[in-house]
């Protein structure tokens, strides 16, 4: 395979993955989200990657 296609497949890769960080930065902070998405694209970018390393989104609640 060629050098150009390897990083094309790597990209792509990339970007699936930054897509599901990306749903779940909006379901834990949406108005944060946005608001770095306007000012402060490279963070949210970060943040995205981080999140998809991180657990569900979903909220626990206690059952008294």
């Amino acid at each position: 395979m060629d050098d150009i296609t390897i990083v094309a497949i790597f990209i792509v890769v990339i970007l699936i993955l930054l897509i599901k960080g990306v749903i779940k930065t909006f379901k834990r902070q949406p108005i944060v989200a946005i608001l770095c998405i306007i000012f402060l694209f490279p963070i949210y970018m970060i943040w995205a990657f981080v999140e998809i390393f991180t657990g569900s989104t979903q909220k626990k609640f206690n059952k008294n």
